[in-house]
């Protein structure tokens, strides 16, 4: 292989990791799957047709193959069962034939042909054939461009994990930049410029497809909160979980102030968020690092004091200028901004059911957790959780207003109709425990505990980049509970470094 061509191609795939649900016209959702409507997408199929490419003159990148088909047999294998046992026991078929046939995009045509040529079909065999196609296309997808990027990553750089990360340390990096120059603008619209609120309105378009879900998300702008490149500033926490690692164990193996001062800047942006996810992972990325620092890395505490002292100094500013801003003309909020109204807003709110979205958010993980515990081994079938959802919530949960929303669009436009109710629990680790039981769950998480264990255990050599990978996996799985772990694509890059830092140059797994 090129290594210049490599190298150019993992760069592009980290930089464009921010840019994680780019415009309708852009978007390959039929053949991207997880990663259709982000940027990513791009790179990463060059690198595969790259990859299959030198495969097939040389023969000698692909290696170790045995045990990742292994494993995705087993994924393929659990998940199909878990949908096939689903479908055969499925007891809403009545709710979705009653619903608009266009509640399947393109099952109106089929219909048509059938009828154009005399053929009536079973409308339900065909519904169920169809479902099943689309699942079981979807959960190919996911294999290929999840485990196989991951795997690709790692025949890239098994002999020198050391450059890729790098160069994804290099590619995240300068996509920080552009992260944080938006950010910068997002600010100064918070705080009422004319000329930041006109760049957003002509650039944000550009970025994310505007009101595409539910007639509303994402918005031009967004009052009151920061989101920088991303669609909505919840995001900002799932980003968090790739960066802020990366610039943590920079500034700890450099001792550079830059790096410092970035993770202040950063830690500035998330205040402005006012998004309880980015809130609580920069809390908790900042907990992990110290654990590390003092459990593993204790040469190097009064890095981590600096880097806590520097965060507060930042807090603060960010907190004073969320006060100014909400004292402008535009927002006219009466109330002080202080770090304590802040926190209680962001994070003493977690554990509330009515503030904030807290309502509906709960409301969606407590019904996916009463499927779970009615179908605790191999759940309800992936894809099929939505009628089960809205028949498990609770009387005063289907009085919130968005659940009742959901429940209306989801009668409304049909239970598999596309974005028009939710269907899961917008956390990664519900939604599969009731779609696909305990059993698909772990499944999922084999190689991911598998590496963390193996990362810790082999930490004595290169231990600032493998404690890096450890953070940047953990943080990114947790980053999960904020919808799915493929929010930003990130965490399949950093898994295929992870297994070639351990195993890259061994010859068997």
């Amino acid at each position: 292989m090129n290594r210049k061509i490599v190298d150019t191609i993992f760069f592009l795939i980290c930089f464009t990791l921010i840019f994680n649900n780019i415009p309708k016209p852009l978007q390959m959702n039929f053949i991207g799957g997880p990663v259709g409507s982000k940027l990513v997408f791009y790179p990463l199929a060059a690198g595969f047709l790259y990859t299959a490419y030198c495969q097939w003159k040389y023969r000698n990148i692909l290696q170790q193959q045995g045990i990742v088909i292994k494993f995705c047999a087993v994924y393929l294998g659990v998940t199909l069962v878990s949908l096939v046992w689903g479908l055969i026991n499925y007891p809403y078929w009545q709710q979705v034939l009653a619903g608009p046939v266009e509640q399947i995009e393109k099952l109106p045509k089929v219909l048509a042909f059938f009828q154009s040529h005399g053929i009536e079909p079973d409308t339900k065999l065909l519904m169920s054939a169809w479902i099943s196609v689309r699942q079981i296309k979807g959960l190919f997808l996911e294999i290929f461009w999840c485990f196989g990027g991951a795997y690709m990553v790692y025949c890239w750089y098994k002999h020198d994990y050391k450059r890729g990360g790098r160069i994804a340390a290099a590619g995240l990096l300068a996509a920080l930049v552009v992260f944080v120059i938006y950010g910068l603008i997002d600010a100064f619209y918070l705080a009422g410029s004319d000329l930041a609120t006109n760049i957003l309105k002509n650039v944000n378009p550009l970025l994310h497809p505007i009101k595409s879900n539910n007639g509303w998300w994402p918005p031009l702008l967004w009052k009151n909160q920061l989101r920088s490149v991303f669609s909505e500033p919840s995001h900002v926490g799932n980003y968090l979980g790739l960066v802020l690692p990366v610039l943590l164990f920079a500034y700890v193996k450099k001792n550079s102030r830059v790096f410092l001062a970035t993770i202040g800047i950063i830690t500035f942006l998330v205040v402005l968020t006012n998004a309880r996810t980015a809130y609580a992972m920069l809390c908790g990325i900042l907990f992990l690092f110290g654990l590390i620092i003092i459990l593993r890395l204790r040469e190097h505490w009064r890095k981590l004091l600096a880097a806590l002292a520097v965060c507060c100094v930042c807090f603060n500013l960010g907190v004073a200028f969320l006060d100014y801003a909400s004292s402008s003309s535009k927002n006219k909020a009466q109330d002080e901004v202080t770090a304590q109204t802040v926190l209680e807003d962001n994070l003493l709110s977690l554990n509330s059911d009515v503030k904030r979205s807290n309502g509906a958010r709960y409301a969606l993980i407590r019904s996916n957790w009463r499927i779970t515990l009615q179908h605790p081994f191999l759940g309800v079938g992936r894809g099929l959780a939505g009628a089960y959802m809205i028949d498990n919530y609770t009387e005063e949960e289907a009085k919130n207003g968005e659940i009742a929303d959901w429940v209306r669009r989801s009668k409304k436009y049909g239970l598999f109709a596309t974005g028009q109710g939710y269907s899961d629990a917008m956390n990664e680790f519900v939604t599969r425990l009731s779609q696909t039981g305990v059993v698909g769950l772990l499944v999922l998480l084999a190689p991911f505990i598998w590496i963390l264990y193996k990362l810790q255990e082999n930490a004595g050599t290169e231990a600032l980049i493998k404690h890096m990978l450890s953070l940047i996996l953990l943080s990114s799985l947790v980053a999960g509970c904020n919808g799915s772990v493929n929010l930003i694509y990130g965490i399949w890059i950093f898994l295929g470094l992870a297994y070639a830092a351990i195993y890259g140059d061994s010859e068997e797994v």
